[in-house]
């Protein structure tokens, strides 16, 4: 593997308007939640100026929702 190449596996990271069309949320609404860093939203970070999630980590907290429901 050449040096600073990625492995076919690994995705590409989510951008910002990425994740508010999964979450079908205003981008504005994405950045609140990594602002306010309140535990809503999957883990988010920044790259330089902008804001991106690994699809493993969205997965994980959609699963984490998905299980967290009570039966009404």
């Amino acid at each position: 593997m050449k040096r600073g190449s990625l492995p076919s596996t690994r995705r590409p990271l989510a951008t910002t308007p990425e994740l508010a069309e999964h979450y079908g949320v205003p981008v504005k609404t994405v950045r609140y939640w990594h602002q306010t860093q309140t535990c809503v939203g999957p883990l988010m970070f920044r790259v330089g100026k902008h804001l991106r999630a690994r699809w493993d980590d969205i997965e994980a907290y959609d699963a984490d929702q998905a299980g967290g429901r009570n039966a009404a």
